[in-house]
């Protein structure tokens, strides 16, 4: 049976599942910075556009490099991903996971990450 949300995945690493809703216009941090020679690993994810106006939702690591994102052009629409361990998003080292929204719309995200250090 493969690993489930919560069960450590490698010495010091704890999957963590955080949800929530962000408004505002520009970057939005999720995931703090986790420190020199940390990055932020991403197994799944949700971002949905909770408004009647159309929203481009980006995923970034950091404030330049984009990961995902979507045009959701009406209420309820998003993406969803399942990345699993395997094919996971490694984010650039010591870099904020970032939510950017093109305007001031709320946006409902889950994400699945954990740490993990590196050379």
């Amino acid at each position: 049976m493969g690993k489930q949300f919560g069960d450590v995945l490698a010495e010091g690493q704890i999957l963590t599942t955080l949800t929530g809703t962000k408004a505002s216009s520009g970057d939005n941090e999720l995931v703090a910075a986790p420190g020199a020679l940390w990055r932020i690993v991403v197994s799944a994810f949700v971002i949905q556009n909770t408004t009647t106006t159309a929203t481009t939702l980006i995923l970034r690591s950091g404030t330049t490099t984009n990961g995902w994102s979507i045009l959701a052009q009406n209420q309820g629409d998003g993406l969803a991903m399942n990345l699993g361990p395997m094919q996971a998003w490694r984010l650039g080292g010591n870099e904020a996971l970032n939510l950017n929204l093109s305007g001031a719309n709320t946006a409902r995200y889950t994400i699945h990450y954990w740490l993990e250090k590196f050379k």
